[in-house]
């Protein structure tokens, strides 16, 4: 993935776009899509650099965050 130099405001909106996006185009031409799969692999990216952006002002791990959604 290229890096990205946005700060979390605007990758959040970046997020909500992809979202909607791949939603989209998920219902148009499938959930295993290849044009799906690439966004779902984007919105991923992006939401794992959000996290840790969150978390980094907050002071806490990406791991702790999981364990408080029990994800892990």
């Amino acid at each position: 993935m290229t890096p990205i130099n946005i700060n979390h405001s605007e990758l959040k909106n970046q997020i909500e776009i992809l979202r909607e996006e791949m939603v989209i185009i998920g219902l148009s031409k499938g959930l295993c899509s290849e044009e799906t799969i690439k966004i779902s692999q984007k919105l991923d990216h992006y939401i794992t650099i959000y996290i840790s952006i969150i978390n980094h002002m907050h002071g806490k791990s990406i791991s702790q965050v999981y364990h408080n959604f029990d994800i892990l």
